[in-house]
């Protein structure tokens, strides 16, 4: 029985393609290409990287891809612990995908929307307290303001032995009661400060077509991180900074605001990518892992 990297090799010949254009149509480099046609598999980067050279080269040449991942999985043979390292990721990745679906933040910056709603309550409930404390008169208020109403004081009367006529007494009443009541001073309460709105924002959709590891962080915070096993697609918003870093980079496809940009690599290749309001802003390579 043929080996998958002679098999993979007939069904290129078979098909007239070179290395170099099998290199060009799957960006995998020719030295890892000849490698796995050899199955010398020790010089090629494992894990999920393998199993992405395996499954775009199987798709180039017209093998059934997963047919290729079984004989290369049984021809290597996999230890308990790698297979068991290789299951949790792939239940790391279903616990965040269904953590996504619950993730309102896709549609509504809900955490932004709350905290703006209890901003508002609380300046109300400030509002309202300072209010009553305002409108309560004060006991030093109460005696120096001529304003406040004061209790009804008799009118003086002259004694008996300087009384005056009856004409005398009543223009006495009217004079006190045209006396003008003095003006009390009058306290408002300031307005409370509304709350501050949510800046704009901005989103970075991430399709991964290729097994590969992902750590995005959205304004300083990390949000994802571990290996997600394709097809999946993950969107983040931030508002001033969105950082990727992809070990399979040519394995993504990027929208930076429902707009598609071009690869920003190729299959296996470690790569970091900045993404600001304005768009990409760095992209940071690193060489991949040396066998």
């Amino acid at each position: 029985m043929a080996s998958l990297g002679a098999e993979l090799k007939q069904a290129r010949e078979q098909r007239g393609v070179t290395l170099e254009e099998l290199s060009q149509s799957t960006k995998i480099g020719t030295r890892l290409l000849r490698a796995l046609e050899q199955d010398h598999y020790d010089q090629l980067p494992g894990g999920i990287f393998t199993r992405g050279f395996i499954r775009a080269y199987a798709r180039a040449v017209g093998i059934d891809d997963e047919k290729a991942i079984a004989d290369y999985l049984a021809a290597t043979e996999p230890s308990h612990s790698e297979a068991q390292n290789d299951n949790n990721d792939a239940v790391l990745s279903r616990v965040v995908e269904q953590r996504e679906h619950h993730d309102a933040a896709q549609e509504l910056p809900w955490g932004w929307f709350a905290l703006a709603l209890v901003v508002v309550a609380l300046g109300l409930a400030g509002w309202g307290f300072y209010s009553r404390q305002s409108h309560k008169p004060s006991p030093a208020s109460a005696v120096s303001n001529p304003s406040a109403p004061q209790p009804a004081q008799p009118l003086p009367r002259p004694p008996a032995s300087q009384a005056v006529p009856a004409s005398s007494e009543k223009d006495h009443l009217l004079a006190v009661a045209k006396k003008p009541a003095g003006i009390g001073t009058a306290t408002t309460s300031a307005p409370p400060e509304s709350a501050a709105p949510a800046g704009p924002y901005f989103s970075v959709r991430v399709n991964v077509r290729e097994d590969s590891w992902l750590s995005i962080s959205s304004d300083g915070k990390t949000v994802l991180q571990g290996t997600f096993v394709a097809p999946v697609v993950k969107s983040v918003r931030a508002h001033s900074q969105i950082v990727v870093k992809a070990g399979n980079v040519g394995a993504l496809d990027f929208e930076f605001n429902g707009k598609p940009l071009p690869s920003q690599g190729s299959i296996g290749e470690i790569k970091s990518l900045v993404f600001g309001t304005d768009g990409l802003e760095v992209t940071e390579a690193t060489p991949a892992p040396q066998p």
